[in-house]
């Protein structure tokens, strides 16, 4: 065979294994995914787990008001949907680099948020609380003063304490029941949080109680990334399903054991 033989039937090799390579990558990128867009393709779902009543249980039988209510819009949608316990203090850059595709974690709508993520129209109305041993003597806002106040980092309930609280200490815990913990163990002298993580709290263990209530009119919503209209436009869609079919109710109520405000109803069809 001559030297120009040799080298024709070598490129001739190369091009049939650049083809075949070609081909196994093709169908490896469309057998490997579940997730992305569009009906049947699975939902990943941050979540900071455990903070009851909306998260809480052991992968993978997780439960609370958000894991029903998401999953609810799961199936109006068409989306199969799996939970990822992260922090809270990272889930929002955690969802901007792709590691799930929503977060579904009792988030409060804020307008610093919505800089960097796009939210859902409101799914639920809150405040904040202060949670002390019973018959603890801070009551009030004012009373924060000069206390030593625990608070789970990166939550509105930190914001509000850093803001307005005026504590002589602020101590930041990773998770809800590690401030509630905190407070049991006699290192914090109140705990601000989410009034319903608070009653739960308050049901759930001996010697505490919700000593005020803090209005504070917050709204949660469930978050997409920055630019994820069409995500956002079926989280949406499905919210208004179930609110209109009396699933968000039934799921309302079985949390929290009243019938869920008129204002929230309306809200969850608030155009997107």
């Amino acid at each position: 065979m001559t030297s120009k033989s040799r080298v024709t039937a070598l490129f001739a090799l190369m091009l049939v294994g650049a083809f075949a390579l070609l081909a196994v990558g093709c169908g490896s990128s469309s057998d490997s995914s579940t997730s992305g867009s569009g009906e049947g393709a699975k939902l990943t779902v941050g979540s900071d787990i455990p903070y009851p009543p909306f998260e809480q249980g052991k992968a993978p039988h997780y439960t609370g008001f958000d894991v029903e209510l998401f999953e609810a819009i799961g199936e109006k949608i068409g989306r199969p949907v799996e939970f990822q316990d992260t922090s809270f203090n990272t889930i929002f850059i955690d969802l901007a680099q792709g590691k799930f595709d929503a977060v579904a974690s009792a988030a409060t709508i804020t307008p610093e948020r919505e800089k960097t993520v796009d939210f859902t129209n409101p799914y639920y109305l809150s405040e904040q609380a202060i949670l002390v041993d019973e018959g603890g003597e801070i009551d009030s806002v004012e009373a924060l003063k000069g206390a030593t106040i625990g608070v789970q980092k990166g939550t509105t309930g930190e914001e509000f304490v850093e803001e307005k609280g005026e504590a002589g200490e602020v101590r930041l815990y990773p998770t809800g029941p590690d401030a509630v913990n905190a407070l049991k163990a006699g290192t914090v002298d109140a705990v601000v949080m989410d009034i319903p993580v608070a009653e739960n709290a308050v049901n759930s263990s001996e010697g505490l109680e919700v000593s005020a209530a803090i209005p504070t009119e917050e709204e949660y919503g469930f978050v997409v990334a920055e630019g994820e209209e069409e995500l956002l436009e079926e989280l949406n869609q499905g919210l208004a399903e179930v609110e209109e079919d009396g699933t968000y109710a039934t799921i309302y109520e079985k949390w929290f054991h009243h019938e869920p405000p008129k204002s929230i109803e309306s809200a969850t069809h608030e155009p997107s």
